[in-house]
């Protein structure tokens, strides 16, 4: 039932506050929706039960016969109380000084709203954060001001440029921060959405330094580094500005500031740049500290398998195996056991302790397919390394042959076969010709689409150094 879905997101603060909502006459002027609530709070929510309906009924009103048209309706009547509740609470948090200025205008308090304006006037001078709500309460104040001067008919103080000011910054971040977000998304879901004006608002922030407000000038970097993602300094600017001023943006955009970085940084070790490494590392490690990552209480397991991969190519350890035992209740119960084997496995084998890993990798399987190649593949890597060069082979013929079975596996396809192709000439090539080996090193590095390029290229190495 939506009522007790609802309800049960209520933490115990807002329980209480939402028990002295509907004590207050001034919102709640029903005396049952109090009673109700106490009866839903004392008995349904702390069970986690399906609501009873007849119970809480008799909790109401005794011996009355049950009457559920009645019920419905006063389940639904307080389901309005809690949603208007949820309202207030957002008010709340929104600055109302413009309809306080509007009230003494519309009163003709002349020295109040002067008074008013002139604290407002001193508390901006130093408030902090200067964000996009910040401007635009200054651009609704500003509006206010206008209407009042107009009002007492004053000539030659207009504040018109107080208006244009805070209304184009205002805009420029709401601009910049949607096209980035606009584009994120197209990063996975190759969209095409035009951003009319964009040119011009680029052009205008740069000739106006807006840049050097902080929250602007992240979206205005960010969106840069999107755009021209081969120019690095872009980014760098974008990652100082938040972590300088991470308080300076809003709650809510927080979470999708973080996760913009993030994928950003994956998407360029994904294309071969190591060096973005520590950054992911140092952001999946803030991602978990303020639980960015995780989603009603969950971590996603391929979250789970990428944090502890990257802990695992900064050689980590200690902290990914800190990591995996305190997260694997995280995940959802059919994955727990198998990805925290899997990336217990991932940790032994770098570690070079492959009897170790090749037990626990055993009889693990995966209904993701793509999972289940990367621990096939971890299995040619580990038999590799062990010199069980037979059952290697014998590994990435069963590759090939799941490969050819299942056809949903999109761009990856390509990846692995490419990964099997030069494994196989890895296999071929146990003459220790030094020529041979680097015309074999060229062709991984050119090779586009490939998993496992870096540990091929280290094991060719090897051969080229003998």
């Amino acid at each position: 039932m939506k009522l007790i879905k609802l309800l049960q997101t209520f933490d115990n603060q807002q329980i209480k506050s939402f028990g002295r909502y509907l004590k207050s006459p001034y919102f709640c002027t029903d005396t049952l929706m109090e009673q109700l609530f106490s009866v839903l709070i004392s008995t349904q929510l702390k069970k986690n039960t399906e609501l009873d309906k007849e119970m809480t009924f008799k909790s109401l009103f005794g011996k009355i016969p049950y009457n559920d048209t009645r019920m419905r309706l006063l389940l639904s009547r307080l389901f309005k109380y809690a949603e208007s509740f949820l309202v207030q609470e957002q008010q709340m948090l929104q600055s109302k000084t413009d309809l306080l200025l509007k009230s003494y205008r519309h009163k003709s308090l002349d020295k109040l709203f002067q008074e008013t304006m002139a604290s407002i006037d001193e508390e901006q001078k130093s408030q902090y954060p200067k964000n996009e709500s910040f401007y635009d309460d200054q651009y609704l104040i500003a509006i206010e001001h206008y209407e009042y001067l107009v009002s007492k008919k004053r000539q030659g103080e207009f504040n018109l440029k107080d208006i244009s000011d805070a209304m184009e910054t205002a805009y420029i971040i709401k601009k910049l921060r949607h096209c980035c977000r606009v584009m994120h998304v197209h990063s996975v879901y190759k969209l095409e959405t035009p951003f009319p004006f964009i040119d011009q608002i680029l052009s205008f922030v740069s000739e106006n330094k807006l840049y050097e407000i902080p929250v602007l000038g992240f979206y205005y970097y960010n969106y840069l580094s999107i755009i021209f993602g081969a120019k690095d300094e872009y980014f760098q600017k974008c990652l100082s500005l938040h972590q300088l001023y991470e308080n300076h943006f809003e709650q809510d955009e927080r979470r999708e500031i973080y996760l913009n970085l993030l994928n950003y940084c994956i998407r360029k070790v994904n294309e071969g740049q190591s060096q973005y490494n520590a950054t992911v590392f140092e952001l999946y490690m803030k991602g978990l500290e303020k639980d960015f990552l995780l989603d009603q209480g969950k971590l996603s397991r391929f979250t789970y398998r990428n944090i502890a991969e990257i802990g695992i190519n900064l050689k980590e350890y200690d902290w990914v195996n800190s990591f995996l035992d305190r997260y694997q209740s995280k995940l959802e119960k059919n994955h727990q056991n198998s990805f925290y084997l899997l990336e217990k496995a991932r940790v032994l084998s770098d570690q070079r302790n492959y009897h170790q890993a090749v037990a626990l990798l055993a009889n693990l399987s995966f209904d993701d397919h793509i999972i289940e190649l990367s621990t096939r593949l971890e299995r040619i890597r580990i038999f590799y390394e062990m010199e069980e060069l037979e059952l290697s082979q014998y590994h990435i013929e069963s590759m090939e042959i799941y490969l050819r079975r299942k056809s949903n596996f999109g761009y990856h396809s390509e990846h692995y076969k490419a990964f099997i192709h030069f494994m196989r000439k890895i296999l071929k090539q146990m003459n220790p010709n030094k020529l041979q080996w680097t015309a074999l090193r060229k062709q991984i590095e050119q090779e586009e689409k490939l998993t496992g390029r870096k540990w091929l290229l280290e094991k060719v190495d090897q051969k080229i150094l003998k």
